[in-house]
């Protein structure tokens, strides 16, 4: 049986980004009967894999003005694959996945990740009239694209509400890819060398800055603690202020690139660290979401801290798997983590529902169904 050729595309989405590569395309290769191909961010040439083929269509820095070329390298790969399905996973090539579309005859999923217009306003990455043009930019694409879209595909919940006027969608949030580790019920020893982590993208709103002056603060405490902050920077401006701060390279170590790092390094990091900390700010368009951290965190059994949260500690209380603390509260950061080194956790072991294996059946259904694969 001959294999139905699909496209999953992003700009500035590593080709193995843990979505993309370990969820999506992972679950479609384990049916044989798809042949996936990934475009998107690298640097270095992958190799293919087993019914995997790697695009990559922009390997400099997030402004560089090749940046407008992506659209025709797409195009490109599009007319010459000629697929059944696109998934597209960036408002930017919509139009010109739509293009596509209409040439070939393939069925077209939007794959909302984001709240693009959301995350501009509140996110501080820009300002002025370049916010003001960028969300608008972004409100126009996306309304003039919802009637081309075949199905839509949110990452979390709350998108339900923040986009009331998209039609056919299925939830897919972002749980760990993985089986996870074998967790046992653990209670943190504060006698031996603490190892901390915040890892993911690292921008003023994830509370980066926050997170290690809150760990600095502890260091008179635990002097044998370790931090290690490692992650992707988009923001220039903001890693000139991370590197402003007094940084004890004893203590903390930074592992942050102007360009994606690779997800297995960040896999790798967690296994050497006993706790996670997501100092995230809660605002709108973060505090109703779920991060992947947090169900990185549960799945391979390492406890969190994060900021105060209602929805996380419902999740995190299950097991439990974590607390939620106030990372500004520098005077009290000694007593609420002698409180979190007390507590034993994953009393009660976590299941399939921090895995993306709880949803894989429903996403294969979808993409079934839209190339005539039932």
């Amino acid at each position: 049986m001959s294999q139905t050729q699909i496209i999953i595309a992003s700009v500035l989405k590593p080709l193995k980004d843990p979505r993309l590569y370990s969820r999506f395309a992972f679950s479609l290769r384990e049916t044989n009967k798809y042949l996936i191909n990934i475009i998107g961010f690298s640097t270095k040439k992958e190799s293919d894999e087993k019914n995997i083929k790697f695009h990559p269509v922009f390997w400099k820095k997030r402004n560089h003005p090749s940046r407008i070329l992506v659209s025709l390298r797409l195009i490109r790969i599009i007319i010459k694959v000629q697929p059944k399905l696109v998934i597209i996973t960036t408002f930017e090539i919509l139009p010109v996945a739509i293009l596509g579309k209409w040439l070939i005859g393939y069925k077209l999923i939007y794959d909302r990740r984001e709240n693009y217009i959301l995350n501009l306003e509140q996110n501080k990455t820009l300002k002025g009239w370049k916010k003001k043009l960028s969300k608008g930019l972004v409100s126009f694409i996306e309304y003039c694209s919802n009637p081309f879209i075949d199905h839509n595909f949110f990452a979390e919940k709350v998108y339900q509400k923040e986009f009331p006027k998209v039609g056919k969608h299925t939830i897919f949030q972002n749980k760990y890819f993985d089986r996870g580790n074998d967790i046992k019920p653990i209670k943190l020893n504060a006698n031996k060398k603490l190892r901390f982590i915040i890892s993911g993208t690292i921008t003023e709103v994830y509370g980066i800055i926050e997170g290690v002056s809150w760990f600095q603060s502890i260091i008179a405490y635990y002097p044998s603690a370790i931090l290690t902050v490692i992650g992707h920077a988009p923001m220039k401006e903001y890693l000139q202020k991370i590197s402003k701060i007094n940084i004890d390279p004893r203590s903390i170590r930074l592992q942050i690139s102007e360009i994606p790092v690779p997800y297995s390094d960040i896999l790798e990091a967690y296994q050497e660290t006993e706790i996670v900390l997501l100092p995230y700010h809660q605002i709108p368009s973060i505090s109703p979401k779920i991060p992947s951290k947090l169900y990185e965190s549960i799945a391979l059994g390492k406890p969190c801290l994060f900021q105060h949260n209602q929805l996380w500690e419902s999740i995190c209380s299950e097991y439990p798997a974590g607390k939620g603390i106030d990372f500004l509260d520098i005077e009290n950061a000694k007593s609420n983590l002698d409180k979190f080194l007390q507590t034993i956790f994953f009393e009660k072991k976590p299941g399939e529902e921090v895995l993306w294996k709880s949803d894989e059946a429903k996403f294969l259904e979808v993409v079934a169904r839209l190339t005539n694969k039932l």
